[in-house]
């Protein structure tokens, strides 16, 4: 069941001109955990700001529960938890547990519901101790995990995060990863931007790109990474550089890329070529050969460079 849709919004700032987002739409459903993605400044948090009414669009809709909240986004906000980039969904000079009590209390619990949900929240974090110092006296990792659990305090239908591992070690990245999955399995759809696509990647059921302020691409990441690796790959390092003759039989059957002077890596251009493209790699002096699994990060790399062509 959809619970956020947008369509068709747009947004253009008169002072460049420029459209910063253009016809954007998209869905999350109940229990989704969608990754937006994009380069500095391709409409990702232009577009976050317009779904939560921090910006009105120029042009289309945003719908909540079937809800139309474009220009009245009270029914999403008291069913949405935010992080926007830089924590700043808290009381820098409160400590964590003063600003559960008082974010709980904004959500309709009551101080001891969200003295409990915060403290089960920083459990999970390892960061107990720290319930009652001051954010601003906590390190940039500590203030981002408590700004994820302020947006997580009152059971959210919809989770909104704005880069969320930003200053995390692995450890509290490996915590969150569980616990929006935990989420995502209660009904909770998640929407994320993030940089780090190996998280993505990891976390995510479906992908979202968007490039100079378009949606360029929008899929599911299993889909979208089968696809991708149905084309076997090789990377292969040599005790000397590829001859004219030994290139020239590559890229017969491959598209190659020369990584290094010693090392390249080979895509199989036809599966049913794979006997031949084995032959040929038995007869050149090969000092290491692996398979290539190929991630988000290609698929990012590709439509950011052909975008900005």
């Amino acid at each position: 069941m959809t619970l956020l849709s947008v369509n068709n919004i747009s947004k253009t700032y008169q002072k460049g001109k420029k459209k910063a987002v253009s016809n954007v739409s998209f869905e999350v459903n109940h229990g989704d955990i969608v990754a937006f993605l994009g380069p500095n400044g391709a409409g990702k948090t232009t577009t976050l700001k317009m779904i939560l009414n921090l910006v009105s669009p120029d042009e289309g809709k945003i719908l909540f529960d079937e809800q139309d909240v474009t220009n009245s986004n009270l029914p999403l906000l008291k069913n949405t938890g935010v992080l926007l980039e830089g924590s700043k969904n808290m009381f820098w000079a409160l400590s964590p547990m003063e600003n559960f009590v008082y974010w709980g209390g904004q959500r309709g619990l009551n101080r001891k519901e969200a003295e409990k949900k915060g403290l089960d929240l920083l459990k999970q974090f390892n960061l107990t101790d720290k319930k009652d110092t001051s954010i601003t006296k906590l390190s940039r990792g500590m203030q981002q995990i408590v700004g994820i659990c302020c947006a997580m305090i009152a059971n959210p239908k919809l989770l909104i995060l704005d880069e969320p591992t930003l200053g995390l070690d692995l450890t509290a990245v490996k915590i969150m990863i569980d616990s929006l999955e935990m989420l995502s399995s209660n009904g909770v759809g998640i929407l994320v931007t993030t940089h780090q696509l190996d998280f993505a990647q990891k976390v995510a059921n479906k992908i979202l790109l968007i490039n100079h302020g378009q949606l360029v691409f929008s899929d599911s990441v299993k889909d979208s990474l089968d696809r991708l690796n149905k084309q076997a790959v090789f990377e292969i390092s040599l005790s000397r550089s590829l001859n004219d003759e030994e290139v020239g039989m590559a890229i017969a059957y491959c598209e190659i890329v020369n990584k290094s002077d010693l090392t390249y890596r080979l895509s199989v251009k036809d599966q049913k070529d794979i006997s031949k493209v084995l032959k040929m790699l038995s007869e050149l002096p090969i000092v290491k050969i692996q398979t290539v699994t190929r991630g988000l990060d290609e698929i990012f790399k590709h439509y950011a460079e052909v975008n900005d062509d």
